[in-house]
């Protein structure tokens, strides 16, 4: 046993536990962890100027490096400032353990300057927080989050810490954390539920999300589709779940959509891999999927199974696992007629890849020499700079989709998006972490104007640490999403025309020049003749950069 302080004991522990980054911004409560950790060379502090961008940061280094990401806030206002990316990391089961400097205990019953209940703010976006008692908790609690953020389903947890525990004194002696092995097996009946299923279907039709790439399983659903001839899409893209470029993949699918609806109406089974059924993003009176569409959901939430839909077949479980063994269940129980019938579906479904591709193309044809400068145009540019093993990083909503379609991505680890739906704002920052999970790898960021708003402050600690990502700022002076969904809904409206708080001009806003005041290279594009060049220049560099590309906004 050694004695030390709480903020001794507390920087031992992340040591042990392999922590590398802490990303955050300190106060008064913090300072007492701030000395600590001078004695761990081994971990670097990486400092924001604005909780959405440190909480960006660990969310982005978590999902990349496949460990929990660190991030310490400071007491109520920085953790109230943190929420919007704290409920992305919620939605999208990513691992952080988050901690926080809380008031003097002796001081709490007194309301103190910039105390608040911490746990009470934290629990809607966490799986599990707590607010420590004693300095002689720090161990339990501390190794109980690492634990929990890693258990399956993962997720942030949240721990506050008392700023005076941190001075007190302790017995201390490392005890190595908690193994899991939580592989869970599916139940075999539900496999063979599922397999009865899948034999008798004409139509199938699969959607992923997620759950898939969080859990490695993305060649499984390869073999899965493949095997059954099935069509694939997925309601919202964050990850790379199923390979873009396959020739059974159809696209992002709207759940609430009119032509989801009318896709649902073909399918006679439908099969949800690591996904909601459904996260709807408008009310409809009318039922999503016709009543006699017999559902199979594979996923290893829980809460996920059979939450908004009733299924015929739920398999619990590791999805990888999972899906192994009902492919191998499947390969045994098909028929010689099965087979020919899956041909004749996969033939089919190639086809509709076909007309997709060649509409994109004359797509990019009709808009190459647009002024200002069309998205398809910018992302083919991109798409002929960027090298293998290049991981695109996306918060470019209106963009988004034209940007995966035309990239084509298949590698799950080259692609990350805020997971859920999630707040904007995620992507400058989450490269930033991205990056530093993956230095071996180059990083492009692309983001609208609206979200790079939101986090343009990481400028600054891209500049400070030189973590050489490029970031590309998609500039249409509008909140180009908001106006899509106002069309939607109103079922009339021009994209172009100007809308009550959804315009970011008079003055528009300089990113170039933001940019610069904060260390970071930059250089606005206008004319698409130099845009290739510009972007390869800027990924060549070993230091941050920014493109601000003047881009259309067509209606």
């Amino acid at each position: 046993m050694t004695v030390m302080t709480g903020g001794e004991a507390l920087t031992e522990l992340l040591h042990r536990e392999g922590v590398k980054y802490v990303f955050g911004i300190p106060g008064a409560t913090e300072i007492l962890f701030m000395e600590a950790l001078k004695k761990h060379p081994d971990i670097t502090y990486i400092l924001g100027l604005n909780e959405l961008v440190v909480a960006g940061m660990a969310e982005g280094y978590a999902r990349a490096s496949g460990r929990p990401g660190f991030l310490n806030l400071h007491t109520g206002p920085g953790v109230a400032a943190s929420l919007a990316m704290l409920y992305n990391a919620h939605r999208g089961g990513v691992p952080l353990v988050i901690t926080a400097g809380q008031q003097n205990t002796h001081l709490l019953l007194h309301d103190p300057h910039l105390s608040g209940d911490l746990v009470g703010m934290t629990r809607p976006f966490t799986k599990w927080n707590a607010e420590l008692q004693n300095v002689e908790d720090i161990p339990l609690v501390m190794q109980r989050a690492f634990k929990m953020a890693m258990q399956p389903p993962t997720g942030p947890v949240f721990v506050s810490i008392p700023q005076n525990l941190l001075e007190h004194t302790m017995d201390y002696n490392y005890v190595p954390n908690t193994i899991l092995y939580a592989q869970q097996r599916p139940d075999i009946k539900a496999i063979e539920k599922a397999v009865a299923i899948l034999c008798d279907a004409n139509t199938p039709l699969i959607m992923v999300e997620s759950g898939v790439s969080r859990n490695k399983a993305v060649p499984e659903v390869i073999n899965l589709a493949e095997l059954i001839g099935a069509r694939v899409y997925q309601p919202w893209m964050a990850d790379v779940n199923f390979p873009v470029n396959h020739n059974l993949y159809l696209g992002d699918l709207d759940p609430s959509s009119v032509k989801a609806k009318e896709i649902f109406k073909k399918a006679d089974t439908l099969i949800m891999i690591g996904c909601p059924l459904f996260s709807e993003a408008l009310y409809s009176p009318a039922p999503v999927l016709p009543r006699n569409t017999r559902i199979i959901q594979i996923d290893d939430n829980p809460w996920e199974m059979g939450k908004n839909i009733p299924v015929e077949c739920g398999i619990q479980g590791n999805i990888k696992e999972s899906l192994t063994t009902l492919i191998e269940a499947l390969k045994a129980g098909m028929s010689t007629t099965s087979w020919k019938k899956i041909k004749g579906r996969t033939d089919e479904i190639k086809k509709e890849k076909a007309i997709i591709n060649e509409a994109m193309k004359k797509q990019v044809q009709k808009v190459w020499h647009n002024v200002p400068i069309s998205v398809p145009r910018l992302v083919r540019e991109l798409k002929e700079s960027i090298k293998p093993g290049t991981i695109v990083v996306d918060d470019c909503w209106s963009s988004s989709e034209i940007l995966r379609n035309y990239l084509g991505f298949s590698d799950p680890d080259g692609y990350y998006r805020a997971r859920g739906g999630g707040s904007i704002g995620w992507g400058l920052p989450g490269a930033l972490g991205i990056k530093l999970a993956r230095p071996e790898r180059p990083v492009i960021a692309i983001s609208g104007d609206g979200s790079a708003a939101w986090s343009m402050q990481s400028f600054w600690t891209a500049a400070h640490y030189n973590i050489p990502v490029t970031f590309v700022i998609t500039a249409n002076t509008a909140y180009r999403q908001v106006k899509i969904m106002r069309k939607v809904i109103l079922g009339y409206g021009s994209l172009n025309e100007k809308c009550c708080g959804m315009d970011l001009d008079e003055p528009v806003i300089d990113f170039c020049k933001l940019a610069q005041s904060m260390g970071v290279v930059s250089e606005r594009v206008i004319h698409s003749d130099k845009l290739g060049q510009i972007i390869r220049n800027a990924l060549a560099a070993e230091t941050p950069r920014l493109i601000e590309v003047s881009v259309e906004n067509p209606a």
